[in-house]
């Protein structure tokens, strides 16, 4: 029998049909499609705009901009000594026609004591009041939800801080004043002091947190906690509030302006003066040295640093400043440990980890490497070494300590000239290798590590260094215009080594030698600080010293000091001196720099496991309370009782922009990968499942 239908394979079929490949185009559209978006929102992190540094860019409804503008930050400090005092003033004008607010994220000096705050409008002058974060906050919300004219200083960082001011009206100036208490630095014959102008963008690790949930009485106040281009993660909860918009320095002019006036009273014959990354002028009116820059204004894009260089017969070896402040005395106490040449240095294992995330393109990278390239060729033969290079992952040169032969070394130094900077910040995994490898208890052991210091988990970085067993010293090296140096101070500290700042290439040789000198020999250890009875000194315990570093003591007193005897052990000897203090002068600001270093204390002190960190905010409230002091947990709050604004009249605001360091490569925020917005994911989700389905569908067409 005939089959009732006859097969299709016998059918010959003049015109055959052609397999449809639209399926493919679908996929590759959808891949294209996945690409664009992903890089758009990629481009939404960037912290680049086109607004300008130091305006506020207010949008209304129809998306008209409107320009408000941050005129100036003026500085005028006075130093006696080594006690800095500065007013620091910043001066927001709004030239639209809109009522506006104003936020400004803004670094300080990392130990400096914040201990005074006003805002001027007009004639008008509001001092501003030192009270608990949040009820601070709190007053704040309410003044500008009224209409009232108002100002809040808080800290994010011991170097970071926010400058909020809210109701400015329209075509109205609204000045905001700032007092604060620091310490100049000396070391090897040479003073410093360093005020920090701008900020390299943070890296913001860890998985994206949903926003805080901040209700108003009304609708026409305006909610200012999200004016950071990240948002909230577990590692960084407060990553919107550090930070802030950034734009490239302008071509021509000046976006963000610094005016400076510093009046320097030594106490001692000068050799110099200068503005390390600063052309300045210097006159001298009797025993005062005044300070300007050439230009009067200057771009807020790098540190400002001035050192000041006594004659070699002036260089002081001690100095005492006391203050007498409600029935106490404060004492600051400054000490030179006796020289001690290096005998022999000995044999040590050390190991170079090297930042080459994106924020160390331009400038930064090259003095890096320069850094380390120098710091690979004066290890000895009789040292063992090894380089770690980290960004979004760490690699490693080998994967243990290797001799320092002057082959090693040269393989060394032409695998660290290959390197590129680019990626995410990822600090944590390369400091972990660093400590593992090191494990020899036999030699002295030591980490050098080279960074920017641009993140924003410090303290997890902080727990790792002080974490048990974890006994190499650590040494940090601070890079480029605008480094954290709270960081590089605070790890050096915690790690207990030391730290330089690199700000230019040509700073390379001269601190990588200092750093050398460091890592070669202790000066003093064991130091001991004879204080009368009844004296509430900080730091409780005195560090070891490093070659050239001074010590730098505070303590509050029942009775004025008369004479402290100190002791402590060179490489050599025992020694031994006695400081008279008959003739120290009264310096104002001593009981403010020991509240800030009492402070620092119990920080520290949390972070070494010593006290539970639920007694933290008690503890530093007490002391900053008293002293006037602002903290991560008290605030500066400002407000004029009238209201102005009417109600009616809506409410807009934006972040000042900061301008991004000088030398510094323009390049897109990175964020660690767990970083992934929901929205992002819901999109590459619905994009794989319709790419499967098409798959699928031509698959059963195929059958």
């Amino acid at each position: 029998m005939y089959p009732k239908r006859i097969p299709k394979h016998l059918i010959f079929d003049p015109q055959p049909k052609r397999k449809s490949k639209a399926w493919i185009w679908w996929l590759i559209g959808i891949a294209i499609t996945a690409v664009i978006s992903v890089f758009s929102v990629d481009a939404l992190a960037t912290p680049y705009n086109d607004n300008h540094a130091g305006e506020l860019k207010l949008t209304s409804e129809s998306g008209l901009k409107l320009p408000s503008l941050h005129l100036e930050t003026t500085v005028k400090t006075d130093i006696n000594g080594l006690v800095v005092t500065t007013e620091y003033i910043q001066r927001f004008k709004n030239d639209s026609d809109k009522w506006v607010e104003g936020v400004y994220v803004f670094p300080l000096p990392d130990m400096a004591a914040v201990r005074h705050m006003e805002m001027r409008v007009g004639e008008r002058r509001i001092i501003g009041e030192i009270k608990e974060r949040h009820k601070a906050e709190t007053l704040y919300k309410k003044a500008r939800a009224e209409g009232k004219r108002a100002a809040i200083t808080t800290q994010q960082r011991d170097n970071l801080f926010t400058q909020k001011v809210a109701n400015i009206a329209p075509h109205q100036e609204i000045e905001v004043r700032l007092s604060f208490i620091d310490t100049a630095t000396y070391q090897a014959g040479v003073f410093e002091w360093r005020l920090p102008t701008t900020l390299t963008p943070r890296y913001i690790p860890g998985i994206s947190q949903p926003p805080e949930d901040e209700s108003e009485s009304t609708t026409n106040a305006l909610t200012t906690n999200a004016f950071g281009w990240a948002s909230a993660t577990d590692q960084v909860p407060d990553a919107p509030f550090i930070t802030p918009a950034m734009t490239p320095p302008p071509e021509y002019g000046l976006k963000n302006p610094l005016r400076l006036t510093v009046s320097l009273q030594s106490g001692m014959e000068l050799a110099s003066i200068e503005g390390l990354y600063h052309d300045v002028d210097v006159n001298k009116i009797n025993d005062r040295y005044n300070i300007t820059f050439q230009h009067d204004v200057v771009e807020m894009d790098r540190d400002v640093v001035l050192q000041w260089t006594p004659v070699v017969s002036a260089q002081p070896r001690a100095a005492v400043f006391q203050q007498q402040l409600e029935g106490d005395t404060y004492a600051m106490v400054m000490m030179v440990p006796p020289n001690a040449s290096v005998v022999h240095a000995l044999p040590k294992d050390i190991i170079f980890v090297i930042d080459t995330s994106g924020s160390m393109q331009g400038n930064s990278i090259i003095q890096a490497k320069s850094s380390l390239l120098l710091a690979i060729k004066q290890l000895s033969p009789d040292d063992r070494f090894n380089v770690i290079a980290f960004n979004d992952h760490f690699s490693v040169f080998n994967d243990r300590t290797v001799p320092a032969s002057d082959e090693l070394k040269h393989i060394a130094t032409q695998w660290v000239s290959a390197l590129d900077a680019d990626g995410g910040t990822e600090m944590y995994p390369a400091l972990q290798e660093a400590y593992n490898q090191l494990a020899d208890p036999e030699r002295l052991q030591q980490v050098v590590f080279i960074t920017d210091g641009a993140i924003g988990n410090e303290e997890i970085l902080f727990e790792l260094i002080t974490a048990p067993g974890h006994n190499a010293r650590l040494f940090t090296v601070g890079i480029g215009s605008a480094p954290n140096a709270f960081f590089m101070a605070k790890a050096a500290q915690l790690g207990r080594g030391s730290y330089e700042l690199i700000g230019y290439r040509d700073d390379v040789r001269g601190k990588m030698s200092s750093l050398f000198n460091k890592l070669n020999h202790v000066a003093a250890t064991n130091i001991t600080i004879d204080w009368p009875e009844d004296v509430e000194p900080y730091p409780s315990q005195s560090a070891d010293l490093f070659h050239s570093e001074a010590l730098l003591a505070f303590a509050k007193l029942s009775a004025p000091l008369q004479h402290l005897p100190i002791s402590g052990n060179t490489a050599q000897q025992a020694w031994q001196t006695t400081i008279t203090a008959n003739d120290a002068a009264s310096t104002s600001g001593i009981g403010s720099l020991w509240a800030r270093y009492k402070v620092a204390e119990i920080e520290d002190q949390a972070r070494r496991g010593n006290i539970p960190q639920q007694d933290v905010r008690d503890a530093v409230l007490d002391v900053a309370l008293t002293h006037s002091l602002l903290t991560r947990f008290t605030a500066f709050i400002a407000v004029d009782e009238t209201p102005v604004r009417p109600q009616y009249l809506p409410l807009f605001g934006e972040g000042v922009t900061n301008v991004m360091p000088h030398g510094s490569a323009q390049q897109r925020m990175q964020f660690a990968n767990t970083a992934t917005s929901a929205t992002l994911s819901m999109w590459l989700g619905i994009w794989g499942c319709v790419a499967l389905f098409i798959l699928h569908i031509n698959r059963i067409r195929v059958k």
